[in-house]
């Protein structure tokens, strides 16, 4: 679980990362970052995924990925996009595609 300290969830949060991030994608994940000096990280899940409960089980297993790699990360600020496909993908799959985002994005101590 993520503590209230290392989430994002002001709209003007989510809006500087968005405009200043960098942007890496894998097929089911995109990762969007900015340098910090703590680790913050928001997820982001659309209508275009599905209806709340498969929006809210991406979600959840994208959280649980990012909780169990939050003690290696370095420094950012972070939003983690599921694209539609990832609705149809178990958490193994996720959880790859996110290591190999934030390895790309040398955010890994």
């Amino acid at each position: 679980m993520l503590n209230k300290a290392q989430r994002l969830n002001k709209h003007g949060s989510f809006s500087y990362v968005y405009r200043k991030g960098t942007r890496l994608s894998e097929t089911d994940v995109v990762l969007i970052f900015t340098p910090a000096r703590s680790v913050r990280v928001g997820f982001s899940v659309s209508n275009k995924v599905g209806k709340a409960v498969v929006r809210n089980k991406v979600k959840r297993r994208l959280r649980a990925s990012v909780a169990n790699r939050l003690y290696a990360l370095s420094g950012c600020q972070a939003v983690v996009v599921a694209n539609p496909s990832a609705a149809d993908k178990p958490y193994d799959v996720l959880d790859s595609e996110l290591l190999r985002l934030f390895e790309r994005a040398g955010l890994i101590k």
